[in-house]
């Protein structure tokens, strides 16, 4: 049986609390930082979402969380 192409690309979305986390950071920031276009996020309806890989590469890239 073939699998949908979808089914293969799709990875699980992270919310607030657990992109939080995965930085290491209050969920505060993180939310703060999503509103400000600051970090890599997709909003969807109301709430917000966070790819864990474009997380690590923005981390990677030198990018900071944190105080502003």
């Amino acid at each position: 049986m073939k699998s949908h192409p979808c089914e293969r690309t799709f990875k699980s979305l992270l919310d607030f609390e657990d992109a939080a986390k995965l930085l290491g950071v209050h969920a505060a920031t993180v939310q703060r930082m999503a509103r400000a276009g600051k970090i890599p996020s997709v909003r969807v309806g109301k709430l917000w979402r966070f790819s864990v890989s474009q997380l690590n590469a923005w981390v990677a890239s030198g990018c900071s969380v944190g105080k502003d």
